[in-house]
């Protein structure tokens, strides 16, 4: 199963709008036509939240205009900035998708919608960890690949980690007992981190637009970084591999 992650767009109603020196419509389309060139055999392509930047009908509506060139089947995940009521109008009226999960014969791909209304930090909601225990009840003997927008984990990043999933434990936890979840992916801290727990992978993608420091007291811009996603191969016998992508802007 071939997937490639895209985060964080920062769309606005208007297409001119820039956000720290970057126009965030012409660098996600930059990416996104970059993705339909040269990475044509995936068949999923997962966005991890922070589509828009204002929560306007019409910074959905561009999204949709640029995927386009994306022939894959493609899944929608809200972030902070997003309104999901937006997302699901988006969906409605597309092929795109806000499924929180699918599958095949051996993997099972599951996003969490972490967006928590009237604040930056992410939250895990009690419902989707009921079904997400149940999936893992229900297939004990599938692999797991999580996707959300808000990290789980810390990062050494003081400003980004106060916006950290506030009961990231709940999946911490779901990770240390069940051996099959092989893999975490989030977005919205706009930089690459990657770790582990036990032998489950944890790691971020690049933004489509621009990009922070790691590990920065406060959020600071590294304009040496380009944009980029990343692509995550969910193999036979439990094996992810993964790269991240960088596309010059």
């Amino acid at each position: 199963m071939d997937i490639i992650q895209i985060t964080d767009l920062h769309l606005s109603k208007n297409k001119k709008n820039e956000l720290y020196n970057i126009n965030t419509y012409n660098s996600a389309k930059t990416v996104i036509e970059h993705i339909a060139k040269y990475e044509k055999d995936h068949r999923y392509l997962i966005i991890t939240g922070d589509i828009s930047e204002d929560s306007t009908t019409e910074s959905y509506s561009h999204l949709l205009d640029l995927l386009k060139p994306i022939k894959s089947n493609i899944y929608l995940i809200p972030g902070n900035h997003d309104s999901y009521e937006q997302i699901k109008l988006c969906c409605s009226r597309s092929t795109v998708k806000n499924d929180i999960f699918f599958s095949n014969d051996e993997w099972v791909v599951f996003m969490f919608n972490t967006k928590k209304e009237n604040s930056p930090n992410g939250f895990l909601k009690k419902n989707e960890i009921g079904v997400f225990e149940e999936l893992l009840s229900d297939y004990p003997n599938k692999n797991f690949m999580v996707f959300l927008h808000h990290h789980p984990v810390l990062i050494g990043s003081e400003s980004m980690d106060e916006m950290i999933i506030e009961n990231a434990q709940l999946l911490i936890d779901l990770i240390k007992s069940h051996n099959n979840i092989k893999g975490v992916s989030w977005g919205h801290i706009h930089n690459v981190f990657e770790t582990e727990i036990n032998d489950t992978k944890l790691f971020s993608s690049p933004s489509t637009c621009f990009q922070s420091k790691p590990k920065s007291k406060n959020f600071t811009m590294d304009f040496n970084a380009y944009p980029g996603y990343r692509i995550i191969k969910l193999g036979e016998k439990n094996v992810i591999k993964t790269n991240v992508v960088r596309v010059k802007i």
